[in-house]
């Protein structure tokens, strides 16, 4: 019997488990020590100990320990009560807790020659490839109050009103970095983010200051930081997004985006070594893409899902239906033979795409796709051939229950593509009450029980099929020298 593969701690099944918030526990435990170290050093080693609020040494240690935690404690508990997902795959919190604590320490090192250099909008700039957009401005807003708290320690009384315009920079500059763009991204689109974003901390720093001394000299006398300030997170943005995705091996609209170029290494194996199921992953992937964009998922990702999904028929790809021509291996070995090795293309796949260092997201979906389903042709065939029962246990694939709505998606779309090539003059209606059929036999058998997705979604999956089914099995017409068009 098949053993399952296992699977790596940051991805779990039926939601976080204890370890994923002792592990995310460790993770802020290392950023307040970082940062905490940070402002120790700053404070000792700065000329002058003697910031807005005239606090000694110690008392004001004392006084950031108890903003610090206050600060970090509101942020995890954003995280494990809004934002469970992303203890999914700890890796993701990691790496944007990582940018989080890089900016939030470089902040503090920049506040030694100048306040206005702080990079005010960079963490949402660098969170953002990696999470949702309300995420990267979560985060943002955390590192600018803590960046600027630690202002209040400091500056002195003169440079009191840094405090406020850093915030308020930082702030805004956020918002302008989250939410000015689409969520879909390119490199263009990122580095035109970046520059419309240092645009927009220019034009805030430059009202503020001008509005706060009724003059535009404030604003011309610090004009040169600001603008050191904004091309720092451009350039930064462009170096730390690449190296986050390669340390943390993360999936971002980018790497997406690479990983289905029909010239990556997995994907031009499958094109030569197995057209039909490579043709199969195209037809799932145009499916999926459409669906993800119907209920409000990432599109890059489902399409990714989609190629990968099947990489594990590249062991055995002449035992399945869509590369074989005319001869069918399966008719002389016994059922429970090509049971076993129909359903192995689930975990070869997983071992591929470890193999290939495939980010965890994209992988655990060649695991999830069949979910625990039983192969009814070769449980129906051994049947078939014996007077005896048959334990249909011994045919049920043997991976794992989607873990999320890409998971269900890939499932329903798998399904869905080989299904509807099959019929005979299928029709919107034939499709649509297949897929209701397909639906409703997976919510019976508990294939969506590990999953946040919900009636509504399915109904509108299943819609978005149906709708796109004529476009991508439509007929050709045919004209009278038989050619179509």
């Amino acid at each position: 019997m098949e053993e399952r593969i296992e699977k790596p701690n940051d991805s779990v099944t039926g939601g976080p488990s204890k370890a994923a918030y002792l592990w995310l526990a460790g993770i802020f435990g290392i950023v307040f020590a970082v940062i905490y170290i940070a402002l120790v050093v700053f404070i000792r080693f700065a000329p002058s100990n003697e910031g807005i609020l005239d606090l000694s040494v110690t008392a004001a240690n004392t006084l950031y320990v108890c903003i610090l935690l206050f600060f970090l404690v509101a942020l995890y508990l954003y995280i494990v009560i809004s934002r469970r997902e992303l203890l999914s795959v700890m890796k993701r919190a990691g790496a944007l807790m990582t940018a989080f604590t890089f900016v939030v320490v470089l902040n503090i090192l920049l506040v030694y020659f100048n306040p206005y250099l702080m990079c005010v909008a960079l963490t949402a700039m660098l969170a953002l490839p990696f999470s949702k957009k309300r995420d990267a401005f979560i985060l943002n807003t955390f590192a600018c109050l803590i960046s600027s708290f630690t202002l209040l320690i400091t500056l002195d009384h003169a440079e009191f009103p840094a405090v406020t315009f850093t915030l308020i920079a930082g702030m805004l500059g956020g918002a302008v970095a989250t939410y000015t763009f689409p969520a879909g991204m390119t490199r263009m689109v990122s580095i035109l983010r970046s520059l419309v974003t240092g645009v927009a901390t220019v034009v805030i720093y430059a009202v503020l200051l001008s509005t706060y001394s009724l003059a535009f000299k404030p604003f011309t006398d610090n004009i040169m930081y600001i603008g050191i300030s904004v091309a720092g997170e451009i350039l930064l943005v462009s170096v730390l997004v690449p190296l986050i995705e390669l340390i943390f091996n993360l999936t971002s609209d980018y790497k997406l985006m690479e990983l289905t170029n029909h010239k990556a290494p997995l994907v031009h194996r499958l094109a030569v070594e197995a057209p039909g199921t490579f043709n199969h992953c195209l037809a799932v992937a145009n499916f999926a893409e459409i669906c993800a964009d119907a209920i409000g998922e990432n599109p890059y990702l489902a399409r990714a899902c989609a190629y990968y999904h099947d990489m594990g028929k590249l062991n055995n790809a002449a035992y399945f239906t869509e590369n074989q021509a005319g001869y069918n291996p399966h008719d002389e070995i016994l059922p429970e033979v090509s049971a076993e090795i129909i359903r192995k293309h689930t975990t070869d796949g997983y071992e591929l795409c470890r193999e290939n260092r495939i980010p965890e997201e994209i992988a655990k979906i060649t695991i999830e796709h069949h979910g625990t389903l039983p192969i009814m042709y070769f449980y129906n065939k051994a049947k078939s051939l014996t007077d005896g029962s048959v334990d249909i246990e011994e045919y049920k694939y043997r991976g794992e229950i989607p873990t999320g709505k890409i998971g269900a998606i890939i499932m329903i779309c798998d399904s869905a593509e080989a299904a509807i090539r099959a019929m005979d003059n299928p029709t919107g209606d034939k499709v649509d009450a297949l897929l209701k059929g397909m639906i409703d036999e997976r919510l019976k058998l508990g294939q969506f029980d590990n999953c946040d997705i919900t009636m509504r979604d399915l109904n509108t999956v299943r819609r978005a099929i149906v709708d796109a089914y004529g476009g991508l099995f439509h007929k050709r017409i045919k004209y009278n020298n038989g050619r179509g068009t």
